[in-house]
């Protein structure tokens, strides 16, 4: 897996079902924190809402999901917020859906389809990106071997983050992973010495 589908920016939605309203936030995150520090923010922003229910899908190398019905009856809430995130395969996001009770009650299947459809709803709005799967490396040379270093760089597979010109220079780049041993062993049947940034 070189890429993942993912957002770059946070988006807005609502359904209104039976009188209530589910408004959904969908949300870039990149760590439970992140997650926590704005799910916090929500709920300042909508302290009038009956409930604020959530999954989140980080990481695609170890993945970590979680999700929460907070007080909705068992996975009428957060598990169906959360299938909705893997069936549209999205990676290191969230969905906070935010309820205004509107007098009627819905029952469990309503309830289910209610954040179901209002997590959908956010999705569908929302531009997917593909972002690259990477890895960090830094590359130690002289002056003399610059050129190499930059024919290699020009690699689709490669993006240079940052050149460091000083006595001698390094370069910290990121690489496809699945590209990372062919341009490892282009650098070093050059004589770079690298090193994996992330080890």
């Amino acid at each position: 897996m070189d890429s993942y589908r993912t957002i770059a920016q946070p988006w807005v939605a609502d359904i209104k079902e039976k009188g209530s309203v589910f408004k959904a936030y969908l949300l870039p995150v990149q760590s439970t924190e992140s997650f926590l520090n704005q799910l916090a923010l929500i709920k300042k922003q909508e302290p009038k809402a009956n409930h604020h229910c959530w999954a989140y899908r980080i990481d695609p190398d170890s993945l970590l999901e979680r999700f929460s019905d907070d007080g909705e009856p068992s996975n009428t809430a957060g598990a169906p917020i959360l299938r909705a995130l893997i069936s549209a395969e999205l990676y290191n996001v969230a969905v906070v859906v935010v309820r205004y009770f509107g007098g009627t009650k819905l029952g469990v299947s309503g309830l289910i389809s209610a954040y179901g459809d209002a997590t959908r709803a956010v999705i569908d709005i929302a531009p997917i990106l593909e972002s690259k799967l990477t890895w960090p490396m830094s590359i130690k040379f002289g002056y003399d071997q610059i050129s190499s270093v930059e024919r290699i760089c020009q690699s689709p597979a490669v993006e240079i983050i940052e050149r460091n010109q000083e006595a001698t220079l390094t370069y910290h780049i990121s690489v496809i992973r699945s590209n990372f041993e062919e341009i490892k062993g282009q650098l070093e049947a050059n004589h770079l010495l690298t090193v994996r940034a992330d080890l």
